[in-house]
């Protein structure tokens, strides 16, 4: 039986090279919904993901640790500089 894609699929070769039209059309689309409805849909997509989340924590647990500590330390050195302007 012959493979059901000979490297390189004309179909493939264009999901390797077209990232650029893709983040256009993201930032595109991105801009044309309201804070609204971007809110609407991040909360819908945490209601349906939240049990794999919730399956996955301890995977990701300390990486997400570091970047909150990392976070905390950005802002509070911004509200540092804030303050002494």
């Amino acid at each position: 039986m012959p493979p059901i894609f000979e490297m390189p699929h004309p179909m493939l070769k264009n999901t390797l090279t077209n990232w650029d039209v893709i983040h256009a059309e993201e930032t595109r689309l991105l801009r044309a919904i309201s804070p609204e409805i971007g809110l609407q849909q991040f909360f819908a997509l945490m209601a349906e993901f939240e049990p794999w989340l919730q399956e996955t924590e301890h995977l990701f647990r300390d990486k997400r640790n570091q970047a909150m500590i990392q976070l905390q330390s950005r802002l509070a050195s911004l509200e540092t500089k804030q303050n002494h302007e």
